[in-house]
């Protein structure tokens, strides 16, 4: 059986960290990005014109406040042991599987550059990461047993 989940703190802390993740992704992609990248997006990437894409944010955020929680959540489920090493090794394997739309992504949109893919792939394993560390450090849940 696994150990029961300390709802008010889990909330708390994975909220928090849910922004903190929100504002390094946008971070990246508006100031990191454009200098890995050079010419980022390119003229030719299809995207929203940025006037399109303010009033989206919100929607964004919530998508981050909905599966970060979900993330730890998987986290306290798969690893009942946890610790940092687990929680480390979950941000690498799980972290790959968020990333897996990207890739799909990558495959039907035009002017995506394999440079482009494998940064973003890297970037969603190291906010995974990070997510799932910072979440160990506060949480700090009970081993099962």
């Amino acid at each position: 059986m696994a150990a029961p989940v300390q709802w008010a703190r889990f909330l708390i802390v994975t909220i928090i960290a849910s922004i903190l993740i929100f504002v390094l992704d946008i971070a990246f992609h508006q100031h990191l990005a454009p200098v890995l990248f050079g010419d980022y997006p390119a003229a030719d990437y299809p995207s929203r014109p940025p006037a399109d894409i303010m009033p989206l944010l919100p929607f964004l955020f919530l998508t981050y406040l909905l599966q970060m929680p979900m993330f730890c959540y998987l986290f306290l489920r798969v690893y009942p042991g946890r610790g940092m090493g687990p929680a480390i090794w979950w941000g690498i394997w799980g972290g790959f599987f968020v990333v897996i739309p990207n890739m799909q992504f990558f495959v039907a949109v035009d002017h995506t550059t394999w440079k482009m893919l494998i940064l973003q792939v890297i970037e969603g394993i190291a906010l995974m990461i990070l997510l799932t560390a910072i979440f160990e450090i506060a949480y700090r849940p009970k081993p099962r047993g």
